[in-house]
């Protein structure tokens, strides 16, 4: 019996064991680049005495920022790096570079060492997350697609918790330098199993299916809707992964008095709580007519705006404060992955130069904002105070956030595709 080519898997109906299994193993493969990432903020009790003063907040957030960017300069690229090596070789790319990353920040308690290793693990997410999607993709009929790449979005999520609340385990019982051999070790697991199990279905070429060249992609930078929607991914990703995400966990410890164990637990429920919120979002937005999808923004923004208040409250009450952060980032962080990445394609005309362009767009700014966050507002709170620093960066951006939520897309209820919208106001001149 012959295999079937990746036209035939298009059109089908039934999603294959296979096809199962080739989503198992690009999922094992994804969720190495979150542990690597997120194995930082739960090691703060351990890195800064290690490193016997040469740590501070300012370059504890850089090495967070570190890995951003490396994703800031392979945002456009990336794609066409795919289309050049295939797909298959640009994941084990990148967790080989994960692996090699997390293997070589343990060797040693040297700031520069563990830079160089954050600056290639940066460059195995930066890869994976471009390709991994389209590994997966290739293998469902059309009508499961979503649901393939709805399994797969968790990723960061799933990656994130496992990460926070299994790294303090494992660095309290054999020490923090165990916990990048460990990961190197997943990284390695994760390597084997796709470099046996994965291939591409018979007559298909890896490449991406993109059209053209790097620099006739550029065209599709004009389009000025999705630069506003970059900006809201900037403004978010900056307060959320880039202050959130790196500072948080050091918060509970340092300032309300939490073990290491279990302020990275109460850290990762707020992933936790996306890891839900975020598909849910995307059902409820994918059935609002599009001059109404604006509104799911206009909500995600009004639940953070209050974190920028009370995120860093040590007063009376702080725990139930607590409490409210944790609700309220879990939910809004949830609704901006289920609705406002998925409105990047839709921003472009169908085909999938513009889509892959518009995805990149989105790349650039989440990773510039995260880059951007960590170190600023370490180096704020250092000055300031952790209060100050959340009034000072993250409110305001969150604000601005909510303000550039109204002009992504058109409004109005008699607004049904952007073609209802004039050429100059949606796509780029002559385009």
């Amino acid at each position: 019996m012959t295999e079937p080519t990746a036209s035939d898997i298009a059109q089908q109906t039934k999603v294959s064991g296979k096809a199962w299994g080739m989503l198992a193993v690009t999922y094992f493969a994804s969720i190495c680049a979150p542990l690597c990432q997120f194995k930082i903020p739960p090691l703060a009790s351990w890195l800064f005495p290690a490193f016997h003063g040469a740590l501070d907040s300012v370059t504890f957030g850089t090495l967070m920022s570190a890995i951003a960017l490396i994703g800031v300069v392979l945002a456009f690229p990336a794609a066409f790096i795919a289309r050049r090596m295939g797909l298959k070789n640009v994941i084990l790319l990148s967790v080989a570079c994960l692996g090699v990353g997390s293997a070589l920040g343990g060797v040693d308690a040297n700031l520069t060492l563990l830079l160089v290793s954050r600056l290639l693990e940066g460059v195995g997410i930066g890869l994976i997350g471009v390709a991994a999607p389209s590994c997966v993709t290739i293998w469902f009929p059309e009508r499961k697609r979503g649901l393939a790449l709805g399994l797969w979005a968790t990723w960061v999520p799933v990656g994130s918790v496992l990460a926070f609340n299994t790294v303090p385990m494992i660095a309290g019982a054999f020490g923090y330098q165990t916990v990048f051999f460990s990961l190197a070790g997943v990284c390695l697991v994760a390597f084997v199993l796709f470099c046996v199990v994965y291939r591409m279905p018979e007559g298909a070429t890896g490449d991406m299916g993109i059209e053209g060249t790097f620099v006739e992609s550029l065209k599709y930078c004009k389009n000025r809707r999705i630069w506003i929607l970059g900006a809201v991914f900037f403004l978010f990703s900056m307060t959320t992964i880039g202050i959130m995400n790196t500072y948080y966990n050091t918060f509970l410890e340092t300032q309300l008095g939490f073990d290491a164990q279990t302020a990275s637990s109460l850290s990762s429920i707020i992933m936790f709580i996306s890891l839900f919120v975020a598909p849910l979002t995307g059902l409820v937005s994918d059935k609002l007519p599009l001059g109404r999808k604006y509104l799911v923004g206009i909500v995600m923004m009004v639940l953070l705006i209050p974190t920028g208040f009370f995120m860093f409250y040590v007063g009376d009450g702080a725990t139930a404060v607590m409490w409210a952060t944790i609700v309220l980032q879990g939910i809004g962080g949830g609704m901006c992955g289920g609705s406002l990445r998925p409105m990047a394609p839709m921003l472009m005309r169908n085909t999938a130069m513009g889509a892959t362009m518009a995805m990149a767009i989105m790349q650039f700014c989440q990773n510039l904002g995260s880059a951007i966050g960590s170190p600023l507002f370490g180096a704020v709170m250092s000055t300031q105070g952790w209060e100050t620093a959340s009034f000072m960066l993250q409110l305001p951006a969150y604000v601005l956030a909510l303000v550039l939520c109204f002009f992504i897309l058109p409004r109005g209820k008699h607004v049904t595709s952007l073609d209802d919208v004039p050429a100059d106001k949606a796509w780029p001149k002559g385009f």
